[in-house]
């Protein structure tokens, strides 16, 4: 085996590794995995005599053991502990699970590292060199032993100094030494195995009284002629034995005490026998940070386990490089949502491979900008949105991407990560909102023209009126007639009235020609007035529906009442061509409120409309209903939840049937052959969007229906005026 430098405690790498698995597939996996790591594989055997037949050049530096689970892992820890007795090389065992007792099976060898075989490499190639560079310094610590060890042999028959000398290293080293004769007395221990145990032993020879010896696995007891002491006195040396003392007093504790023992025998100038001396070293905490070391390996392998587990079944795209912006990681949903899994071409063909554009769809995304790129880089990436098509996904997909930078505990930059999502069916939907919304902004057009419509054939017809009155009128020629009689007797005009018959008829004529010209004017004024009167509705309703087309979607404070009876006159000219009468009750409602007004007189505009269509079809279907009058009433009040405001418009028209109820806010869901089917769902946008709810009350076909708007008050109204 090769020692380090002088100097230093740290094993140079790579180093020669002795494999050992029953498993020939799982041996050959070592192989190549340590292969991999840049170590090199001196002998490669199973459990059994085989693993200790070693090639003449093979000089190892650490055995690697493979364990399998349950009894099948007995041959390799026997053959464990054959290679650390014979060969004192350090042990690394390669386990299939995290299984305890498995663990504590393989304690008693004292391996000086557990790995899972399932690890990453990563992994594996730490614990072996944590491994080497442990046994490195026990090496070290052995020859420094040995050295001290020699010193104490050369001075069998010190001087004062040297004795002087001898007995300051006896006292002051920290491992505990114990000193036997060629009798088997012990003579002297230091006063680190003074130490050992709750309670000082001064005398050596009390030291069975105080403590039973076990072999490594702490239920074996020791038989005496094994004892590294008893050896020693044989002439025998021994390094590094397992030895497990249990208190047997109570005031020497309770604990178990595990320690590592070396024997060295004590020869003369001539080599006779004078004794035996072990050195006695305390790896109680070492065991225990060994067990703790697999436990913590074994319980970061089961979190990554876990969080690998997380992240394949995630629904979002999980995508990591590393530093130099190479892909490590792809999960299932990043390769089903962008059609292509994960690949090793550069980051400048990743926009032609993969597909990337911006959200316009056919801008390509430069490799600078592309999220994954950006986070190598340092940066953070939020909520963008991009669109991916390939021959994967021809039709393409929206995804919106977050990324950011994968750091070292330095701070410094070691990666990316990426997550990102399918938003196409949000963004159809978004889209198919704004759709319904211009619909029905449309609808309300529909209406505002057809009221105009109305009004305008009205004043049409007071125009057509006035025409004939002026183009043909009986008034006028009778005045005509009187010109001429006057002009004719312009002369005799006196003579002529009192005189001649005609004359005399002349003042019946003219007051029956005041009367009509009094008739004819009251008609003609009320014909102007009508004329008038349906001018300004054409007025008002262009008024309303220029502030439903030029308000803004910001919230603002409103008149309430004031904006349902604008909403009202959008559709006035209809309702009274159709006889229905409406009434308006704002008087338990709030004066004032915070809201889209325009989305909000749209949404009413809507509900009218909808409401007129049902009286129609009522007056159509049930034609033999004498005593119905159509009518529509809009209540507005506040509601029994705090700070909300309810609307009700209802009409008693054709009414619904119950089973209708969750379809009628559908987009495109209608039961006229002309209609849209997008007024009422525009209308239920809008108040979903806000907050608040819709949901219709009928009691059946023929019985009416109620549209129920349910509002949230956004700030506190002022006082009513």
């Amino acid at each position: 085996m090769q020692e380090t430098s002088a100097g230093s405690e740290l094993r140079a790498l790579p180093a020669r590794i002795l494999i050992v698995d029953a498993d020939p597939d799982a041996r050959k996996a070592l192989f190549d995995l340590v292969t991999r790591l840049g170590h090199a594989v001196c002998h490669a055997a199973e459990p059994g005599p085989a693993a200790l037949d070693l090639p003449p050049d093979a000089d190892p530096d650490l055995a690697l053991i493979g364990l399998a689970a349950g009894g099948t892992a007995a041959p390799a820890v026997e053959t464990a502990e054959r290679i650390a007795e014979r060969l004192g090389l350090p042990l690394v065992y390669a386990m299939e699970t995290a299984d305890t007792a498995l663990l504590d099976q393989a304690q008693h060898t004292n391996p000086h590292g557990c790995v899972l075989k399932s690890a990453a490499p990563l992994q594996l190639d730490l614990t072996l060199r944590t491994a080497l560079n442990l046994a490195a310094r026990e090496r070290a610590d052995r020859v420094r032993q040995e050295q001290e060890m020699a010193g104490l042999r050369a001075s069998v028959e010190p001087t004062e100094r040297d004795n002087a000398i001898l007995r300051c290293l006896f006292e002051r080293i920290s491992d505990a030494v114990i000193i036997g004769d060629t009798e088997g007395r012990l003579t002297d221990i230091n006063p680190a195995a003074r130490r050992i145990g709750r309670r000082s032993v001064q005398d050596p020879n009390r030291w069975t009284e105080y403590f039973t010896t076990y072999q490594a696995d702490g239920r074996t007891p020791f038989a005496i002629e094994d004892l590294p002491l008893v050896r020693s006195l044989r002439g025998e040396t021994t390094r590094d034995v397992p030895v497990v003392l249990r208190p047997r007093h109570p005031d020497a504790g309770t604990e178990d005490i595990r320690l590592s023992a070396s024997g060295y025998p004590l020869l003369d100038a001539q080599g006779r026998p004078l004794g035996g001396a072990v050195l006695l070293r305390d790896v109680t905490d070492l065991r225990e940070q060994a067990a703790k070391a697999a436990r913590a390996q074994a319980e970061l392998h089961e979190r990554v386990q876990v969080l690998d587990a997380i992240i394949r079944s995630m629904g979002d795209g999980v995508v990591v490089a590393d530093a130099e912006a190479r892909f490590t990681l792809f999960n299932p949903s990043a390769e089903r949502i962008v059609g292509i899994g994960m690949t090793d071409r550069p980051p400048d063909e990743w926009t032609d491979l993969y597909g990337v554009f911006y959200a316009d769809t056919v801008t390509p995304v430069p490799t600078d900008q592309l999220p994954v790129v950006r986070a190598v880089r340092g940066d953070n990436v939020e909520a963008l949105q991009l669109f991916i098509r390939n021959s994967r996904v021809p039709d393409g997909v929206y995804i919106s991407v977050n990324a950011s930078p994968v750091r070292s505990e330095s701070g410094a930059v070691v990666g990316g990560v990426a997550v990102f999502r399918d938003v196409t069916q949000r963004r159809m939907e978004e889209e198919a909102l704004t759709q319904a919304f211009a619909q029905g902004r449309l609808e309300v057009i529909d209406t505002v023209l057809h009221n105009i419509g109305n009004a305008i054939n009205s004043v049409a017809t007071g125009v057509d009126t006035l025409h004939g009155w002026f183009q043909d009128n009986e008034l006028m020629r009778r005045f005509g007639k009187l010109a001429d009689v006057v002009a004719a007797h312009d002369r005799d005009w006196t003579a002529w009235l009192e005189h001649d018959a005609q004359g005399r008829q002349m003042r019946p004529f003219l007051l029956a020609l005041v009367r009509d010209l009094t008739g004819e004017h009251e008609k003609l004024v009320g014909t102007v007035a009508r004329v008038r009167t349906r001018v300004r509705h054409i007025v008002d309703i262009i008024r309303t529906q220029a502030a439903f087309t030029n308000g803004t979607v910001e919230r603002k404070l409103i008149d309430l009442p004031a904006t349902i009876k604008d909403a009202v006159k959008v559709v006035q000219e209809s309702l009274g061509r159709r006889g229905v009468q409406i009434e308006v009750d704002c008087s338990r409602a709030p004066r004032e409120m915070v809201v889209q007004e325009s989305r909000l007189q749209q949404m009413l505009v809507n509900l009218l409309k909808n409401a007129m269509e049902a009286i129609e079809e009522r007056a159509a279907r049930l034609e033999d209903d004498p005593g119905w009058r159509p009518g529509i009433r809009v209540l507005a009040y506040r509601g029994e939840r705090k700070n909300t405001l309810v609307i009700d418009v209802s009409d008693n028209g054709i009414g619904m049937d119950p089973s209708q109820f969750g379809s009628v806010f559908n987009a495109g869901y209608t039961t006229k052959k002309q209609g849209t089917g997008l007024g009422l769902h525009s209308a239920a946008n809008f108040v979903i969007g806000s907050g608040g709810s819709i949901r219709p009350l009928s009691d059946g076909i023929g019985h009416g229906a109620t549209l129920r708007v349910t509002l949230r008050l956004l700030e506190e109204p002022r006082q009513q005026r």
